[in-house]
């Protein structure tokens, strides 16, 4: 008998997707955080611009969040997956 894992598959994708997820926040915050730093003299404009940076900050951030809590969540999905297969495996020896 044939036990098929779609879950596992589906786990381990948005393991995948979470990661890639977080790699893209990385990649806002330090964007973000370097073109605050190339910033030049305050001015009113550079003060406007200098927060929209902070919202892109905190947007990555925000984003690196949600992403952490996605890999948990697929991460139980996984072992979840995985204790199931164990028992049925059980159950059929």
């Amino acid at each position: 008998m044939q036990i098929n894992s779609s879950s596992f598959l589906y786990g381990q994708q948005g393991l995948q997707r979470s990661q890639d997820k977080l790699d893209q926040a990385s990649q806002k915050v330090a964007s973000a955080s370097t073109q605050t730093l190339n910033q030049t003299a305050p001015t009113t404009d550079a003060t406007a611009s200098n927060a929209r940076y902070g919202s892109d900050i905190q947007d990555g951030l925000i984003e690196a969040k949600s992403s952490e809590l996605e890999a948990k969540a697929n991460a139980k999905v996984i072992d979840t997956s995985n204790q199931t297969i164990g028992r049925l495996i059980d159950i059929m020896a």
